[in-house]
């Protein structure tokens, strides 16, 4: 006995009651895999939808700053930001969102801001143990040129614009490296106060045109830091995101200094405006008005010895010690002039000599060769004093010839150095003693 065909083939050759029967067998058999066909479609529909999420959400993680990579230069390591990192170079911690947000804090704020969110750019800290870099990559909305009526009237009604402070580091990768002024500003003040941590800022694009991306930095470290460290981040992919290149943007090009000289690779000292901050924060009380003077150092209105002596030319000799200290930038020029006039007028018994020469070192036009002329006699002059000559430039911008208190005068060019130092001086109880030819 042969096999009986499909019923679908023959169905002449069944039954009524046996046809009826397979078919009762097939749709119970169908009802029993439709649910396993149903839990395969969605197998299937989700690995379609998770595969594609997969590609979707890497195709938005690349045009994010996020995922620009980020290396560390040598010696140094790359880590993801956190607030202590920005607290320890700014010096402060981050304060409550409801205090005024200075300068400072509003650095602080924008890297938390920033960090907290990878769809508003990229932080990160760069770590050499106590010098740090920290990076804020983000992207500026395009801002197109307001030439209406209503901002013509408001930049003729805004003044003019405060000087820009802003000083051109070097160019990386053909991008202009600022760094900003060592100040933080207070909301609606004009007073700056100084601040110990440099800022630097770097933007590609134009604004006016489309979006930019802007790069800013903060540091307690060198330039030469600041440039490896930006040397190691992609910039190149972090500029492609732009839908707007920039032109001046060449990944060939390197790091180049307006000056063509390496960039320093130690932390500058802290601002004169800085220290002289600390010195009225730690009650320092110099007297008037020279407490005045330390105000205005604060302020940037006096930046060195020569802006002081200018405004107080009679009084090198009441100066304080610690305001010159200040202010002393290595020069022994000022260290001769200062010392000079803090010695004639003190309780010291000069002669007539050494008066005189120390009237001559305070002149600030006053020179070695000045004083040549009148050293080749034999006076008696103590041997501080000559130190102090010995400071002065060798040749000022004019020469000036004078007789001095009453003794001869001999001729000559010869510099003071030359005579100071020369065979015929001596040291006697304190007194350098020049004789010439033999006298």
């Amino acid at each position: 006995m042969g096999i009986a065909p499909p019923i679908w083939l023959c169905p002449q050759c069944y039954s009524v009651s046996v046809a009826k029967e397979i078919y009762i067998k097939g749709w119970v058999a169908m009802r029993l895999m439709m649910p396993l066909i149903g839990l395969l479609m969605l197998v299937v529909a989700g690995a379609i939808v998770f595969t594609f999420k997969i590609v979707w959400d890497e195709h938005v993680f690349q045009q994010r700053l996020v995922s620009v990579a980020v290396s560390a230069p040598d010696g140094w390591e790359a880590v993801p930001y956190e607030t202590a990192h920005g607290e320890a170079i700014v010096g402060e911690p981050l304060a409550a969102p409801d205090t005024p947000a200075t300068t400072t804090q509003r650095i602080l704020r924008g890297l938390d801001d920033v960090n907290g969110d990878p769809l508003k750019g990229a932080v990160w800290s760069f770590m050499n143990g106590q010098e740090s870099v920290v990076m804020r990559m983000e992207f500026a909305p395009h801002r197109p040129p307001r030439n209406n009526i209503f901002a013509k009237m408001s930049q003729a009604s805004a003044g003019a614009p405060p000087p820009n402070l802003d000083v051109e580091v070097a160019a990386i990768h053909g991008i202009t490296l600022i760094a900003k002024p060592r100040i933080s500003m207070t909301p609606n003040s004009d007073i700056s106060e100084p601040v110990n941590y440099r800022r630097f800022q770097m933007r590609f694009g134009d604004q006016e045109i489309d979006e930019v991306l802007d790069v800013t930095l903060i540091t307690n470290a060198s330039d030469a830091a600041v440039a490896n460290a930006l040397m190691q981040v992609d910039l190149a992919r972090a500029h492609g995101l732009l839908d707007t290149p920039d032109p001046a943007f060449d990944q060939s090009s390197g790091v180049v200094t307006p000056d063509q000289q390496p960039l320093a690779s130690t932390a500058p000292p802290p601002s004169l405006a800085f220290v002289a901050a600390g010195m009225l924060e730690n009650g320092e009380d110099l007297g008037e008005p020279w407490m005045d003077v330390l105000a205005g150092i604060k302020a940037d209105e006096i930046a060195d010895w020569e802006s002081l002596i200018a405004l107080y030319p009679d009084d090198i000799a009441q100066i304080p010690l610690p305001l010159f200290e200040l202010l002393d930038d290595g020069s022994q020029e000022n260290a001769a002039r200062y010392f000079a006039a803090r010695m004639r007028a003190s309780d010291r018994t000069w002669n007539d000599h050494e008066h005189y020469i120390l009237g001559k070192i305070i002149n600030p036009d006053s020179s070695q060769a000045d004083l040549a002329d009148y050293l080749t006699g034999s006076p008696d002059v103590a041997d501080d004093v000559i130190a102090l000559v010995l400071q002065l430039p060798e040749v000022g911008a004019e020469a000036v010839v004078d007789a001095g208190p009453e003794m001869g005068q001999a001729t000559g060019t010869q510099g003071a150095n030359t005579i100071l130092q020369s065979e015929n001086c001596r040291i006697e109880n304190g007194i350098r003693r020049c004789t010439v030819d033999g006298n």
